[in-house]
């Protein structure tokens, strides 16, 4: 009767030998990450998820014995100590490793299928995003000259630190005031490279320039002449800009000396900028064309957030001064 079974789910394609789940983790993991095709940078991301919280715990366990409650088990111990973002990539990438191991015919399920995850809260960021008038009167003033216009250039079009960095002068056009975004650079283990397209088909883009950021920019190519590559943005020595290095040597101590706080790091001027838009009255799906986002869910839930001056704002719609509390016809 057994081996009638068997011979059934061979014939049906769905025989799984008993034998081939006794693969150990570890070997599985490194055959399934030589097989990805994706960014460096989310390939260096798994290498130290991996590294860090996978391996330790699955290492040596034969994939078919990792269990539906052993995954559980070890998502509620990771959300004991990291933040809910940190253990959802975990648990992500276990799943992705054991979602292969099932294709591969090695087990027949995923155990991490229906494993509950920590609920994600979103940070309160509110204080990150300053106004038009404390960047360019608080902030501006205390950068050096030559990295006013990068600053500006993140805060009027939106554009990530690679897309900052990466912007080539052809890409700039001063005369048309707008720009096209299209090679970005990536940083992965202090190396840094160009890669020739954006992060997402929708992050290829062309974006207005500001009047301000345009004489910033015409001032900028004054007094840094164009590296030999056509970087907007080049280090001292002509190479793309290194993200550590500007943060310690430039960002930190710019905003100390501007008596801003802490958390307004250089991408929070990416939620500035959409916030800024949507106050307004920009409509959403412009400010998601203009930030590179494929949905305008994104742009609302991460890059929007309330204005300094909301309390006023709401007031204002709901005022009409034709309103007279105290006649006698009020009810």
């Amino acid at each position: 009767m057994f081996l009638s079974g068997v011979e059934t789910e061979k014939a049906r394609g769905t025989y799984l030998d008993p034998s081939a789940g006794k693969v150990l983790f570890r070997d599985h993991a490194r055959r399934w990450q030589e097989s990805r095709q994706v960014e460096l940078t989310t390939a260096a991301a798994g290498v130290s998820r991996l590294r860090c919280h996978l391996l330790p715990q699955w290492g040596e366990w034969p994939l078919n014995k990792i269990g539906f409650l052993d995954v559980q088990a070890w998502v509620t111990r990771l959300a004991a100590k990291l933040s809910p973002q940190t253990v959802a990539s975990c648990h992500g990438i276990l799943f992705s490793i054991m979602k292969a191991a099932v294709r591969a015919r090695l087990i027949p399920v995923n155990p991490c299928e229906g494993v509950r995850l920590p609920p994600r809260r979103k940070r309160a960021t509110a204080e990150t995003v300053i106004t038009r008038a404390e960047l360019t009167g608080k902030l501006l003033p205390e950068l050096p000259e030559r990295y006013r216009a990068l600053v500006l250039l993140a805060a009027y079009t939106g554009l990530r630190w690679g897309e900052c960095v990466g912007l080539r002068w052809t890409r700039v056009d001063l005369t048309a005031a707008e720009l096209t975004v299209v090679e970005t650079a990536v940083e992965v283990s202090g190396k840094i490279s160009v890669k020739p397209y954006p992060k997402t088909e929708a992050g290829r883009r062309t974006v207005p320039i500001p009047p301000l950021l345009v004489a910033y920019l015409r001032r900028h190519r004054e007094i840094v002449p164009p590296a030999p590559d056509d970087l907007v943005f080049p280090d001292t020595v002509g190479h793309p800009l290194r993200r550590s290095n500007f943060r310690r040597y430039v960002w930190v101590p710019a905003r100390g000396k501007a008596g801003l706080p802490t958390s307004l790091t250089f991408h929070a001027l990416r939620h500035c900028y959409a916030t800024w838009l949507i106050s307004e009255g920009v409509p959403v799906n412009v400010v998601q064309v203009a930030l590179g986002h494929e949905h305008a869910s994104t742009t609302l839930n991460r890059y929007t957030h309330r204005p300094k001056d909301y309390h006023d704002r709401l007031r204002a719609a709901l005022t009409d001064p034709a309103d007279d509390p105290l006649t006698e016809d009020s009810p």
